[in-house]
């Protein structure tokens, strides 16, 4: 078993926290037993808004991940790459259901395709409601399922990426109302990654099996 330690990388100093488990978990799609590999992380510069500045980045880890894939170094590199927009969007996530869907600044930098569509559905209506997200929708135990990197095109590369989520760690209330208590209940969510003009986004995010070890 290959195990790695996580190096930085480089994105911006603003970490967002507070989490909603909202978005797009539209079906059961399956559940695989993988025998995984410990998958080493590396360094990467994370997106940046356009005319942004690098010089107050902070320095942010790559979280490890687990494969069963033999990956070469190209599909490494797409793995890497899908892992920045994996912490972005989960980031972003977090910012935008816990200011009860006001703060959309940026959320292309990591959201695309039925992703964005949805991360928007989802503010919008958390603002139309009266509500927010309190908790954190978190991440662990990330597993690389698939990686896709076909020669003909590069804005056609993708990754997909199951990891475990804790559902009761979040909840969506009204304005005012503090996180209620809830049963301990973990998810595990699917995420596909996918060059957009060069850049990794999500594209889609669905539930993959309601239970989690």
């Amino acid at each position: 078993m290959r195990t790695g330690s996580s190096r930085p990388y480089r994105r911006p100093a603003q970490v967002f926290v507070a989490v909603f488990c909202a978005l797009s978990l539209v079906s059961v799609v399956g559940c695989s037993d993988n025998s995984p590999v410990a998958a080493p992380t590396s360094t990467l510069p994370a997106q940046q808004p356009d005319g942004a500045s690098t010089g107050d980045a902070a320095e942010v880890a790559i979280p490890d991940y687990e494969t069963d894939l033999d990956l070469d170094q190209k599909e490494k590199q797409a793995v890497e790459g899908a892992l920045v927009a994996f912490v972005g969007y989960i980031d972003t996530i977090n910012r935008v259901f816990s200011s009860g869907g006001r703060d959309l600044n940026d959320i292309e930098n990591y959201a695309a395709a039925d992703s964005l569509e949805s991360l928007r559905q989802s503010a919008s209506d958390l603002e139309k409601d009266s509500q927010y997200m309190a908790g954190e929708y978190d991440y662990y135990n990330i597993r690389v399922q698939d990686v896709g990197i076909p020669s003909n095109s590069s804005d056609k590369h993708t990754v997909k990426i199951l990891f475990c989520s804790h559902d009761s760690k979040h909840a969506v209330v009204d304005k005012g109302e503090s996180m209620p208590n809830q049963p301990k209940t973990s998810l595990t969510i699917l995420q596909t990654a996918s060059k957009h003009s060069g850049k990794w986004k999500i594209s889609n995010q669905e539930l993959w099996s309601k239970k989690c070890e």
